[in-house]
């Protein structure tokens, strides 16, 4: 397509992992991985986003054209339209959130980490270390949240980014 730039390696690794990841459990539940390629978090880190806000502030913010360019591949290798976001946790700020509108998503902790705990839609996602879908999310690692799940973040001690790719109806 013209005006677009063909995704580095390390990149299309990452896509890769990521359409069999979606393929592999799409269905069947969440799922944790970590990138092959280890030039793949840093082509992630050298994406251009925009500066972190003020402390004390969450937020999320739609992607720049390197995660677009990011997501339209992904989404053209799974037929899904896929819409990316930064997401900006401070420290000690537990979150709540979901895959929205009932859709897929992917979230890669890009810098920082952060206790993960997932439940299904309706149940409560208590931050209890025995739960059993409870993790530590570190730079580089990538959660798949499949549709009818939510996930809490917590026990965050340092500002963290992740990447958050949300995976929609039909592109």
């Amino acid at each position: 397509m013209p005006g677009r730039r063909a995704l580095s390696r390390p990149l299309r690794s990452f896509v890769e992992e990521l359409v069999l990841c979606v393929a592999a459990n799409g269905d069947r539940g969440p799922a944790l991985s970590w990138p092959e390629d280890p030039m793949t978090l840093p082509a992630l880190l050298e994406l251009p986003r925009p500066a972190r806000p003020t402390p004390g502030v969450d937020s999320t913010v739609p992607g720049g054209p390197g995660t677009e360019e990011l997501a339209a591949e992904l989404g053209r290798r799974l037929q899904l339209r896929v819409r990316p976001f930064f997401r900006f946790l401070s420290p000690d700020s537990p979150v709540v959130e979901s895959a929205p509108n009932g859709a897929e998503s992917t979230g890669t902790v890009l810098e920082g980490a952060c206790r993960c705990v997932l439940s299904r839609v309706g149940e409560d996602p208590a931050p209890v270390p025995s739960h059993p879908l409870g993790m530590r999310l570190r730079s580089g690692g990538t959660l798949f949240v499949p549709q009818g799940h939510t996930y809490r973040l917590s026990e965050i001690h340092v500002p963290t980014t992740l990447l958050r790719l949300d995976l929609e109806g039909p592109g």
